[in-house]
């Protein structure tokens, strides 16, 4: 090949399975939950994109995970930079967040933690990320976003008692409406062959899971179907990633019931309307075979949630079935399960150290800015961050280089409701979002 023909643009794409065994103890729920049946099989997807002109490269890396420890992503990056000489700063490595995944992290206390799993997920993502690097060919991309309508609502309800309920059930009568936005905005990446013929599509939309067919079933829920839908639409051999966005308080829990589907057939719905969208807002989008590609990563301080000796006093007298109000706790008090985990979990967050970092990353490709976030965050502090940049398309990817549980907006905090309850999963102090927030911001603006 000439000089020229190896300048521009360059993808490569991968997908390594990590299917556990039936019998794995699924994530997701305040109880264990063996698998006994797979519904739809889970991968890590790698998507490389090298701009041989200007010397970028970024990998985007999916995981048919509920969450990943940075411990992992460490571990694989440390290997992958042996085999390739990529640093971690070029590694996008995001978990989409299914509940019918088995556990990564013990802070969860729920589930039991198989080490030989995690070792299969770190080796995959090395795997899924050298296969990329190293099959890439000649590519161009185009990238776009639109609008899914009837898809995302928001699970935070405010009482005409002022008080924010999450996941309030249908037929409670003093909801008022939603305690906050949603953003249906879905982003796609289109990746293809310089002639024209489709090699990946990249996707990202803030959406909690919708639910597999079975509690006990391993599946990737509605991430899957996407994948499945867009791969059907794209012809045989095409890539296909779907991320998740900021949807720490979203979910696809429609109280109007215009579509009483449920479970697998709710998940397919979801899909082919989001599929739908990623074509709406990306098929017709401009290709560009040379594109500059950027990446920045840092690590943040951060501070844990207090723990007073009240709140241990009252974890320690808590009876299964009654109610529990800790320090922290606005609105409603826990109930039932929930109050139960709470109560046995407040110890091992006690005894988290009072400080900790987590990392925030920042990409561009071209006038396409990703920005990944560590953990689950609210739907409208990803819509701030787009606010704040000057891309012409922005896109948060939650769950991206670690998980800090929930992340709520410092108005939350007085609202209440379940995303506001620390254990040792979610950890973080009041005020973490927009620390995180503004290390976005700064970063951008260096860029």
């Amino acid at each position: 090949m000439t000089v020229g023909q190896h300048a521009g643009l360059w993808a490569g794409v991968a997908e390594v399975g990590i299917t556990p065994a039936l019998g794995a103890d699924l994530a997701g729920h305040f109880s264990p939950r063996r698998a006994d049946t797979i519904e739809r099989e889970l991968f890590v997807r790698a998507l490389a994109l090298s701009d041989r002109t200007g010397g970028g490269q970024i990998v985007l890396v999916s995981c048919d995970l509920v969450m990943l420890p940075a411990e992992i992503i460490a571990a694989a990056a440390s290997r992958i930079a042996d085999q390739t000489g990529l640093g971690p700063d070029h590694l996008l490595v995001s978990a989409t967040h299914s509940h019918s995944t088995p556990s990564t992290m013990p802070e969860l206390g729920v589930n039991d933690v198989d080490p030989t799993f995690l070792d299969r997920v770190t080796a995959a993502i090395v795997q899924a990320v050298v296969i990329a690097l190293t099959t890439v060919v000649p590519a161009r991309v185009g990238w776009g976003q639109a609008p899914v309508t009837g898809v995302c609502f928001n699970r935070r309800s405010r009482t005409s008692g002022g008080d924010v309920v999450t996941n309030a059930p249908c037929d409670r009568t003093d909801l008022i409406g939603p305690a906050g936005p949603t953003d249906p905005l879905v982003t796609g990446l289109c990746v293809e062959h310089r002639d024209g013929r489709p090699l990946a599509w990249w996707t990202n939309l803030s959406l909690h899971y919708v639910a597999a067919a079975s509690d006990t079933a391993i599946s990737s829920d509605y991430y899957g179907a996407l994948v499945s839908r867009l791969k059907a639409m794209s012809g045989d051999g095409v890539h296909v990633q779907a991320t998740n966005g900021c949807s720490g308080d979203i979910n696809n829990v429609d109280r109007g019931a215009a579509v009483p589907d449920s479970g697998a057939a709710r998940a397919e719905l979801v899909a082919t309307a989001v599929a739908g969208a990623v074509l709406a807002g990306t098929a017709m989008s401009p290709r560009a075979d040379e594109v500059p590609i950027s990446t920045r990563r840092v690590e943040v301080d951060l501070v844990r949630a207090e723990v007073t000796a009240a709140d241990l006093a009252a974890a320690r007298a808590h009876q299964p079935g009654e109610e529990l109000r800790l320090s922290w706790v606005s609105g409603d008090p826990m109930r039932g399960a929930a109050a139960d985990y709470f109560a046995e979990r407040l110890p091992h967050l006690a005894a988290r150290p009072a400080e900790g970092t987590a990392a925030v990353a920042v990409a561009r490709i071209g006038e396409l800015c990703l920005v990944g976030l560590p953990g689950e965050f609210f739907a409208e502090t990803g819509m701030t961050i787009r606010d704040l940049s000057p891309a012409a398309t922005t896109t948060v990817i939650g769950l991206t280089g670690g998980h800090l549980g929930y992340v709520p907006p410092a108005r939350a905090w007085d609202e209440g409701g379940y995303e506001t309850w620390r254990n040792a999963l979610s950890w973080t102090a009041p005020g973490t979002a927009e620390r995180l927030v503004t290390a976005v911001q700064e970063i951008i603006d260096e860029h």
